[in-house]
């Protein structure tokens, strides 16, 4: 049975569909001409999104708490049609989806894949915090310090209540319907290593690279400090994400971002939809390279 809400938000995918062809149609002329312009910024933002799916795909491996072996070459395109899959439901329910099934192909339970999952997600959202932060101190503006340093405090408070959670823990005997699920409960919030959060780190840094040379391209007069924050805020909301793919909301940060550096409508419209065909196009191809190379044959050729 089909709730109201879900009535809604399927209605408002649509319609932010239905716009965007619509916008698209009406500028087309200046959008085409912008885009033909801007070539060699859409290769480079496929190149730049194609090394953050391998960065992704292999950080997600690094959490997965499993004795199986798998390789990333293998992983990445299972990545990608996950990334794919967004596009029809929301909270990165099909990404799941997808990594539940191959995973369990490769003899990895359900619980792994979800554990990691959970382990990932977390993550990033404790970095998006302390980029947030870092970004609002890069900008060098004095009226960001505050909430710079608001933010920092709750990294620490985010830490430490991840001490005290695992020390409660420890100590659980009652109720016995908790107390039996101690052990998972301690396996979702440990597990992360440095390793893995050096990972997630490089993925924002790939992610604020690709903000700035998009936008420097664009000619928008783009700082560091803007593209860490801009960054932060388009990974932050896709962890949450209502509508499937993210779409409108992605689109609306990186629309506020250009007309804040200065750039026209068209040109900030031209510059949203670049980085979502792009986001579109690198994953598409990676899937159908990982198609078409063959599982035990893609696996063989990397050994």
């Amino acid at each position: 049975m089909i709730r109201p809400w879900q009535v809604w938000r399927n209605a408002a995918y649509l319609l932010l569909v239905a716009v965007a062809i619509i916008l698209v149609v009406y500028w087309w002329p200046t959008l085409a001409s912008i885009w033909r312009a801007q070539a060699l910024t859409f290769v480079g933002a496929v190149l730049i999104m194609a090394c953050a799916t391998l960065v992704q795909a292999n950080n997600f491996l690094v959490f997965l708490d499993t004795p199986v072996r798998l390789r990333v070459w293998r992983f990445m395109p299972v990545w990608a049609w996950g990334a794919l899959a967004n596009y029809v439901a929301p909270l990165q329910a099909g990404s799941i989806a997808i990594r539940v099934a191959w995973l369990g192909r490769h003899k990895v339970s359900v619980a792994d894949s979800l554990l990691a999952t959970w382990r990932q997600l977390a993550l990033s959202l404790w970095i998006a915090i302390a980029g947030l932060a870092a970004g609002l101190l890069l900008m060098g503006d004095a009226r960001g310090r505050w909430p710079a340093l608001i933010l920092f405090f709750l990294c620490l408070a985010m830490f430490f209540m991840r001490k005290l959670w695992l020390k409660w823990l420890s100590n659980i005997t009652h109720p016995t319907w908790l107390a039996n699920r101690k052990q998972l409960m301690v396996r979702a919030v440990t597990g992360i290593t440095p390793r893995g959060i050096g990972g997630v780190v490089a993925q924002y840094v790939l992610g604020t690279f690709l903000l700035y040379w998009v936008y420097a391209c664009f000619d928008a007069p783009i700082g560091l400090g803007q593209a860490l924050i801009l960054t932060c805020l388009v990974y932050a909301s896709s962890l949450i994400a209502v509508l499937p793919g993210n779409l409108g909301v992605t689109e609306a940060i990186y629309m506020l971002g250009g007309h804040g550096f200065g750039l026209d409508l068209a040109q900030a419209g031209a510059l949203a939809l670049l980085i979502r065909t792009a986001n579109i196009s690198t994953n598409l191809l990676i899937a159908l390279v990982g198609a078409w190379c063959g599982g035990d044959r893609f696996e063989a050729g990397h050994e």
